[in-house]
């Protein structure tokens, strides 16, 4: 006669609850894979946790105003005026595919490329494409290009993000206090460059040769988020700026 142990009786009875339960458990998922109302709950819990997130195939359009004189600007989804200050950039105007990357500038086209050739699409894809408005003598307005690839991600690091608007300047930014420390280093005219950094704040200063800009103060970042700095002005005087990298985007505040 085989006798059975109070502890063998323990391990049975907790086997046959697991089995149970994980039954009752792929009943409920089997039923909401096919529940419209639990597809819709999932999108609600990742909205709350995240926010709205735009579309996967998204192009991403900002304007940097590099002028001295503020400019009323259109973006390329058709949303509201956005009035942009001197020195200030819009937000990341989150563009579909199909819709050409054109800005217009107090309601008129800007002269040079403007992105105004080219569609959002499969290339652009995950693109953030800054568009930097300057102003001539006469009162046209100038529009330059600079195109961002993607990159990868990093949830615990902070993205930092350099444009180079300064034609004959191999861009660097590097510490004020200690110039010798590129963050930066080689971009050239009409390129940008990414790269992921702890999330600390820092004054920044462009170099162009022997050129150093005035400080720029890089605010704290936290983890995930992202920052895009402006190089601009001439290779004797150059000028460093940025902005935050901040959706355009329905539910995303300031």
């Amino acid at each position: 006669m085989k006798v059975t142990s109070r502890s063998d009786q323990t391990l049975r009875a907790t086997a046959c609850r697991a089995l149970a339960l994980a039954g009752a458990m792929a009943i409920a998922l089997a039923a909401a894979a096919g529940s419209p109302t639990a597809h819709a709950a999932a999108a609600d819990d990742v909205a709350s946790l995240y926010g709205p997130q735009p579309p996967a195939d998204a192009t991403f359009l900002r304007v940097v105003n590099l002028s001295e004189q503020t400019a009323k600007v259109a973006l390329p989804s058709g949303g509201h005026l956005v009035d942009l200050a001197p020195g200030t950039a819009s937000r990341l105007d989150v563009v579909r595919p199909g819709t050409p990357l054109r800005v217009t500038v107090d309601a008129g086209e800007p002269k040079g490329e403007a992105g105004g050739a080219k569609v959002a699409g499969a290339d652009t894809v995950g693109e953030t494409l800054t568009v930097a408005l300057e102003r001539d003598e006469a009162g046209s307005w100038h529009a330059r290009p600079i195109a961002a690839p993607v990159s990868s991600t990093d949830a615990l690091r902070a993205q930092l993000r350099l444009f180079n608007f300064v034609e004959g300047c191999d861009g660097k930014v590097a510490l004020e206090r200690n110039p010798a420390s590129a963050i930066f280093s080689d971009v050239a005219a009409g390129h940008a460059a990414s790269r992921s950094i702890n999330p600390v704040t820092a004054t920044l200063v462009a170099v162009c040769g022997a050129a150093v800009s005035p400080p720029f103060a890089l605010p704290r970042l936290a983890a995930g988020q992202s920052f895009s700095l402006f190089l601009s002005g001439s290779p004797a005087r150059p000028v460093l700026s940025g902005a935050l990298d901040t959706l355009e985007w329905p539910g995303r505040k300031p």
